[in-house]
């Protein structure tokens, strides 16, 4: 019991500096906590050297882990240590790349009910983001073969890693991974958002032909990625696909699209949808202005609206999303 109260109280420690500018002698705590053996103590000591921009200390979180490296399943179960490292150097924009390589390909088979099961694709994923930042278009070989990744995260992250390389290159792999799809519609959703990323005018055509009601799947993802590229281009495809939906649950998310675009002609729509549409679809449209819940302009706008439907279902809608 000793044991697990120093533990408990290491961590305990360690938390209590957080948001802390830390002193020399702090400074040298941590370099030593870096070097403990308990997976958990060097991951929290890891995301303070981050939080400090420590970047003297990125040799020693390096040691760490080739450290845990070896027999991983015993010294770093869950991949704890391993993932706080590759996030840190990540966000020290640490340039040096063997970490992130390794990282990039390990697989941490642990023992689960009735099997095994991988706990690496969060390590993976975090080291093919971090690899395409230092490595540019060097990084693709290595992106090319995560897009084959069994785990939907790491394919999903090196989507989101080649659509920030940014290159000719990134936009073919992107172009051809999403012309022979995916079985996860967020994986899909990437490499159209991707392909945004590298060439909004070029590629936007493209995207918005998945924008097919008789394809929800394809038409789910790429309304996603629309959505989150900003562009004003995208509100007409994503208006006019939504006006053509009949699937109440593909017309949710494309009304969600068109609120994270975030453009004026997109929050226009949503209000005439809350003002004049059957009430499930004004009830969705509310649910989607809810990310706006902190725009007081915008939540006046919406409030008169609501009340002048004089809808108690569409009350309790506004009060649930504007909450």
């Amino acid at each position: 019991m000793a044991a697990r109260r120093s533990l408990d109280d290491t961590l305990a420690a360690l938390r209590a500096l957080r948001g802390q500018e830390l002193t020399a002698a702090q400074v040298a705590e941590l370099r030593k906590r870096i070097g403990d053996r308990s997976n958990l103590v060097v991951a929290a000591a890891a995301t303070l050297v981050a939080e400090n921009a420590l970047h003297d200390l990125a040799g020693e979180l390096e040691a760490a882990f080739d450290r845990f490296m070896v027999n991983p399943l015993k010294v770093d179960t869950l991949c704890r240590a391993k993932i706080a490292i590759v996030e840190a150097l990540d966000r020290l924009e640490h340039q040096e790349t063997g970490v992130y390589r390794k990282a990039a390909t390990h697989v941490q088979l642990e023992p689960v009910w009735g099997g095994t099961e991988d706990s690496a694709p969060p390590l993976r994923a975090a080291a093919l983001v971090a690899l395409a930042r230092a490595e540019g278009v060097r990084s693709l070989p290595m992106l090319v073969d995560a897009m084959a990744d069994p785990d939907r995260d790491a394919r999903i992250a090196a989507a989101v890693a080649l659509g920030a390389v940014g290159s000719e290159a990134a936009g073919l792999v992107l172009r051809l991974k999403a012309r022979l799809g995916d079985r996860d519609p967020d994986v899909l959703s990437e490499c159209l958002g991707g392909l945004l990323a590298v060439e909004a005018g070029e590629n936007l055509p493209l995207v918005a032909d998945y924008l097919d009601p008789a394809n929800p799947f394809a038409c789910e993802a790429a309304a996603m990625a629309l959505g989150k590229s900003r562009l004003p281009e995208a509100f007409e495809p994503l208006a006019d696909c939504w006006r053509r939906a009949h699937s109440f649950e593909l017309k949710r998310h494309l009304l969600l699209a068109l609120a994270i675009l975030r453009r004026p002609a997109a929050l226009d729509l949503l209000a005439e949808i809350v003002a004049t549409a059957e009430e499930p679809d004004s009830a969705a449209a509310l649910s989607a202005l809810g990310i706006y819940k902190d725009d007081p302009r915008l939540r006046d706008r919406i409030a008169g609206i609501v009340a002048e439907r004089e809808s108690p279902t569409l009350q309790t809608a506004f009060r649930r999303a504007f909450r």
